[in-house]
């Protein structure tokens, strides 16, 4: 009895680890695919298992699909706390605003499957009229969610130091933000990676951070725009 008692951890900790094996192969399953519907039989040959074994591990399908979602979530957000942890970084909040589109850019290139869960993630949230964070109920492991409030934040801090253009809102800011990520990164793995993914991304925030506004002899509705270096 004793015995049996003490391989029980030893168990779970064998369980725990193929449950990430599992959902590590259906992140690069979607990095292919770009779509959360996942064969079980490919997933099962990825790891190495029996199909049946899958389910050994995760009760359902829809239990895997959560699990996939929790873990994309995390991953993303224990990146972004470790870079914005640092106090001293918020004294020049423009140039952390950048940091933390750099460090999610290289992060969508190292786990473009993490990523494209997010946005799987945010496109289910869209079709049910929900936002995001809410559509399983555990708005605090929402990854989109925690970005668009630090990038809010960021922005907000910025324009208190005069650093980006007052005309700017930072819910707008941080949306556009999240879009070009998002967008940019779909793009790059549709053209199979042959650009630079991290030039783009500075490219475009620089972009945005300028600011913009309509010429004085044009209606608010008019094109061109110009930019304000």
């Amino acid at each position: 009895m004793g015995s049996s008692s003490r391989k029980r951890p030893v168990q779970r900790m064998n369980s725990a680890r193929r449950q990430l094996e599992i959902v590590n192969a259906a992140f690069d399953c979607i990095a292919v695919s770009g779509h959360l519907s996942l064969s079980t039989t490919e997933l099962a040959y990825k790891v190495g298992i029996s199909q049946p074994a899958i389910f050994r591990h995760f009760r359902s399908k829809q239990q895997l699909h959560r699990a996939i979602l929790e873990e994309a979530n995390l991953r993303v957000i224990d990146e972004l706390k470790l870079l914005i942890s640092r106090s001293e970084m918020w004294s020049d909040p423009a140039n952390l605003i950048q940091d933390v589109v750099a460090q999610m850019g290289g992060s969508f290139e190292r786990s473009p499957g993490v990523w494209l869960t997010l946005i799987c993630q945010r496109s289910i949230a869209a079709e049910a009229e929900m936002p995001a964070d809410e559509h399983d109920g555990r708005s605090h492991k929402c990854a989109i969610s925690q970005l668009t409030y630090t990038l809010e934040r960021l922005f907000t801090a910025a324009k208190d130091k005069g650093q980006v253009d007052d005309h700017l809102d930072p819910h707008d800011v941080s949306n556009i933000i999240l879009s070009i990520l998002f967008g940019m990164g779909q793009i790059w793995l549709n053209s199979e990676r042959n650009f630079d993914l991290q030039h783009r991304l500075d490219i475009a925030l620089k972009g945005v951070l300028a600011g913009y506004h309509f010429l004085p002899d044009q209606p608010s509705g008019a094109i061109p725009i110009s930019a304000i270096a």
